[in-house]
């Protein structure tokens, strides 16, 4: 079995990178960068997001000062190791969100985000279901559930915990009751209005810019039909980290 290792340069992590190495080498893996078969992500959820970008079964380390969904601790790498080649571990799926604008297309783990380039609002009519709204401010995030344990949850203080389900999150609304709308997995339409000057609009997947669009544009956000897979060898709370501040 062919491994590769995602991780930021810090000296902690490389000493853990090399146990890692030693370890997988003395239970018969093969590191290889190029064709592997699982990605070992060793940080902290931003690491996550990048090891789940190379569509491959992740295994999940955390080393990093946010890990709500990593349940690997280092001093449990031998153990992880000897598991894997035994096949004792829970493959856990999550969705993801596909974003189509114009002929592009892009898969995020935790939201797509449609937000304001300049330091102005922004006018967003979105439809979805049987209903059309409409809401200016800084933008919209679109997430997943394991998404609003992030920028989501910065921005409305909602988790959703436990269901399948998509959350729509305003930011910094202007003269809205809303903060948020959760939806079953479905497709979102948001259509960016003239305010009767030309704007340029971010749309963003996990914090990476896709695309900068004009006003007039239509973005597409729905559940996408593939999933990010994780190997799972300890059973994880991201709502008991979140309210022990990550622990």
């Amino acid at each position: 079995m062919r491994i590769k290792i995602v991780s930021k340069p810090s000296s902690q992590i490389l000493e853990i990178v090399q146990k890692i190495i030693t370890t997988a080498k003395s239970q018969g893996f093969e590191i290889d960068e190029q064709n592997p078969d699982i990605i070992i992500a060793v940080g902290g959820d931003g690491t996550l997001l990048k090891a789940i970008k190379l569509n491959k079964p992740v295994i999940a380390i955390k080393a990093g000062r946010r890990g709500f969904l990593m349940d690997v601790n280092p001093e449990s790498i031998d153990e992880v190791f000897k598991r894997l080649k035994e096949n004792d571990y829970k493959i856990q799926e999550y969705p993801l969100l596909e974003t189509n604008i114009c002929e592009f297309s892009s898969l995020a783990f935790n939201e797509t985000g449609i937000l304001a380039d300049q330091p102005e609002t922004i006018l967003l009519t979105l439809s979805f279901l049987n209903s059309e709204i409409q809401i200016e401010g800084d933008g919209v995030l679109i997430s997943t559930p394991q998404g609003t344990t992030g920028w989501s949850l910065s921005a409305t203080g909602n988790i959703l915990y436990g269901i399948n389900a998509m959350e729509v999150a305003f930011i910094n609304p202007v003269l809205s009751p809303l903060r948020s709308i959760v939806l079953p997995p479905t497709e979102i339409k948001v259509k960016v209005e003239s305010k009767g000057y030309p704007q340029k609009i971010r749309v963003t997947s996990d914090g990476d810019l896709l695309k900068v669009i004009n006003e007039g544009s239509e973005i597409k956000v729905r559940v996408s039909p593939k999933k990010a897979i994780i190997y799972r060898f300890f059973d994880i709370d991201p709502l008991r980290r979140i309210l022990n501040g990550g622990k």
